[in-house]
C-alpha cells in the first residue's frame, strides 16, 4: 500500500514527504546467537584470549546501541590486562580481581574498533549523552563513541552533530576530536569559517587542530587562509608558533620560520597590498628562539619529562661509549645554547647523564612561562608532581633532588610510562590545579583549562620494554610466541602500542621527542617521535 502511495507522490513531485520504514540492517537472530557466545566467554576470565577475541570479532556488523554498551562494560578490565593494582607500600591490593592475561589488551582494542565501525547511524547517535559523560565513561571509550557517529559521513544528522560539537561543545576533548572528524568535510558550508574563527580559541589544543583544518580548507580561499595563519602567528606563543610556520610553509612554499613580521613583509610584497594584516610589532613577536633540551630544539612551555630508571641505566658507561657521548653532547662555542656545560665528572652511568642533562635544561627555562613535571619508570611508575609546576628556582631544585634520588630498578615498563603521561594529561584537562590540590574537580575560571595541560613529552630510555602491559621479558615473549619468532612477537605488541598512542594523541595533541642511549629500540623510539611531530636522538648506539 505504501509503495502505491509513493508512486502517486512521485508523480506529484512530493516523494520527499513519503517515509518508507527502512529495513533493519542488523541480523537480529545472528546478533542474539553471537552475543550469547561472546558474553559467556567474556565473563569467563580464565577463557583463552584467542577464543574471546574471535567471539568479539563475530559481533562485527551486529552492534546496536544496546549491545555496544554491554560490550563496552568489558573494555576497562581488558585494557588493564596484566596490570596489578598496588597499595601505597607497593603491595598488591587485597580483594582486587585477578587481572586478565596480558594479551587481553587485544580484546580491548577490538571492542573499540567494533564501536567505531558501527554502521547504523541512528544507533550511533544514541551515544550523544554518553559522549560528554566523563563520570561514567573513560576518554578512550567516549572517543570511540564519537568516531561511531562521525564515521557515518553520508548521514546528515551525524555530520550536523559533529559540526555543532566542534562549534559549541563544552568538553574540550570532544571538541578537538570533532575537529579532526571534520577534516574530510572541508567543502561543507560553515567548516572553513569555523576553522578560521577557532584559530583564536582559548584552548591551545583547539587552535592546534584548527590549524590543520585551515590548511585542509585552504583550496576554498587560499589568501584568506594564509592571512588568518599570519595573524595568529603574530600573537601566538609556545609550540603552536612552530606549527603555524609549518602550515604557512605548506601553503606558500616559503620557509620564513616563526617570524611573523617576515611573513607580513612577504605577503605584502607578494600581493602589493596589506589586505587586513596586523601592524608590525617586531621585538619578541618576531622570530622565536627555540629552547634546547636533550639536543632537540623546542618551542614548548608545558613539558612532561619521562625518564628510564631501570637497572641498566645505572650500569657504568664503558669508556668508548662515554667518549661518543662527550663528542655528541659537548657544546660548540658558536652554539647559542644557554645551558651550562655538562660536568662529566658527575656522569658515571646513563641515569646520571639523563638527570644532569634534564636539570641543566630546566635551569634556563623561563620560570614565568614554562611548566613541567617528571615521570620515572622501571618496574613501576613514579611521578614527581601530578600537575605541571612553574619552572622556578625552588621547583627546579626540588626536581633535581628527586631526580638524583632515583635508584635503578630491574625492568623497563615503557608502555606504563607513556600511559601515565597520557593519563596525567587527560586528568588535567578541565581541572583547576588549585582544586586538584584539594582533590576537587571543576572548571578553571580565568585561564582556559588547557593552559595547565602538557603539550610536549621528552622520553628518555636505554632499552626495550621488558615488563608491563606492553612488551615483556624473554620468557613471557617466548610463551606468547608459542614457538614462533620472539622478535616478531615483540614488534607486533609494540606496533599495537603505537596505534594506541596515536589514538589517544588525536585528543591530547602532544609532541613526543625521544632520546635513546646505548642499546635501544631505535625502530620504536624513531617511529614514536616521527608519528607525533618530534625528534629522535640516538646517543652512543650499541648494536
Amino acid at each position: 500500500m505504501c509503495a502505491k502511495i509513493c508512486q502517486t507522490l512521485l508523480a506529484l513531485g512530493l516523494l520527499a514527504l513519503c517515509v518508507v520504514p527502512a529495513q533493519a540492517k542488523i541480523d537480529k537472530a545472528a546478533q542474539a546467537r553471537n552475543w550469547a557466545v561472546c558474553e559467556r566467554l567474556l565473563k569467563d576470565t580464565k577463557a583463552d584470549v584467542p577464543s574471546q577475541l574471535d567471539a568479539v570479532k563475530a559481533m562485527s556488523g551486529l552492534l546496536d546501541y544496546e549491545h555496544a554498551i554491554k560490550l563496552l562494560a568489558y573494555w576497562q578490565e581488558c585494557d588493564k590486562a596484566g596490570i596489578v593494582e598496588k597499595d601505597a607500600k607497593g603491595n598488591p591490593k587485597k580483594g582486587e580481581k585477578e587481572p586478565r592475561p596480558k594479551e587481553a589488551y587485544k580484546i580491548a582494542m577490538q571492542i573499540l574498533t567494533l564501536v567505531k565501525n558501527m554502521g547504523e547511524p541512528e544507533e550511533a547517535l544514541k551515544f550523544k549523552p554518553d559522549i560528554t559523560n566523563r563520570k561514567q565513561w573513560p576518554l578512550r571509550v567516549r572517543m570511540a563513541m564519537l568516531d561511531a557517529i562521525a564515521g557515518n559521513s553520508d548521514h546528515e544528522e551525524s555530520i550536523k552533530y559533529v559540526l555543532s560539537l566542534a562549534r559549541e561543545g563544552t568538553d574540550t576533548d570532544m571538541r578537538v576530536l570533532a575537529f579532526t572528524a571534520l577534516l574530510p568535510h572541508t567543502q561543507r558550508e560553515g567548516v572553513f569559517d569555523l576553522a578560521l574563527n577557532s584559530l583564536n580559541d582559548k584552548s591551545w589544543r583547539v587552535r592546534d587542530v584548527a590549524i590543520d583544518l585551515v590548511v585542509e580548507c585552504a583550496s576554498m580561499d587560499k589568501d584568506r587562509a594564509i592571512l588568518a595563519l599570519i595573524n595568529r602567528l603574530s600573537v601566538e606563543e609556545g609550540k603552536l608558533r612552530l606549527n603555524l610556520s609549518k602550515a604557512l610553509k605548506k601553503l606558500t612554499n616559503q620557509d620564513l620560520g616563526t617570524d611573523a613580521d617576515a611573513w607580513i613583509d612577504w605577503y605584502k610584497e607578494a600581493k602589493r597590498a596589506e589586505q587586513g594584516l596586523p601592524p608590525k610589532k617586531g621585538g619578541d613577536k618576531g622570530a622565536t628562539r627555540a629552547r634546547r633540551i636533550f639536543g632537540a630544539d623546542t618551542f614548548s612551555d608545558r613539558y612532561i619529562f619521562v625518564i628510564d630508571a631501570s637497572v641498566s641505566m645505572t650500569e657504568k658507561i664503558p669508556p668508548e661509549e662515554l667518549e661518543q657521548l662527550k663528542k655528541t653532547l659537548t657544546k660548540d662555542p658558536n652554539d647559542p645554547d644557554k645551558r651550562r656545560p655538562l660536568d662529566w665528572s658527575k656522569i658515571n652511568c646513563k641515569l646520571d647523564l639523563a638527570r644532569e642533562e634534564m636539570i641543566r635544561s630546566l635551569e634556563v627555562l623561563d620560570p614565568k612561562q614554562t611548566h613541567f613535571t617528571i615521570i620515572s619508570f622501571a618496574d613501576d611508575i613514579a611521578t614527581w608532581s601530578d600537575e605541571l609546576k612553574p619552572c622556578d628556582k625552588a621547583n627546579v631544585e626540588d626536581a633535581a633532588k628527586w631526580l638524583r634520588g632515583l635508584k635503578g630498578a630491574r625492568k623497563t615498563n615503557v608502555g606504563g610510562a607513556l600511559d601515565a603521561a597520557f593519563d596525567l594529561s587527560e586528568r588535567l584537562a578541565g581541572i583547576d590545579p588549585e582544586k586538584l590540590k584539594k582533590k576537587e574537580k571543576g572548571v578553571v575560571t580565568g585561564k582556559h583549562p588547557d593552559e595547565f595541560v602538557p603539550d610536549t613529552i621528552f622520553f628518555y630510555s636505554d632499552g626495550y620494554s621488558t615488563t608491563g602491559k606492553w612488551g615483556g621479558s624473554s620468557d613471557e615473549l617466548k610463551k606468547m610466541a608459542n614457538g614462533g619468532d620472539v622478535a616478531a612477537m615483540y614488534r607486533s605488541i609494540m606496533t599495537d602500542f603505537l596505534k594506541e598512542v596515536a589514538d589517544r594523541n588525536r585528543v591530547a595533541r602532544i609532541t613526543i621527542n625521544t632520546v635513546g642511549v646505548g642499546r635501544q629500540d631505535g625502530w620504536f623510539l624513531g617511529k614514536l617521535a616521527k608519528d607525533h611531530g618530534g625528534t629522535y636522538l640516538p646517543l652512543a648506539v650499541v648494536k
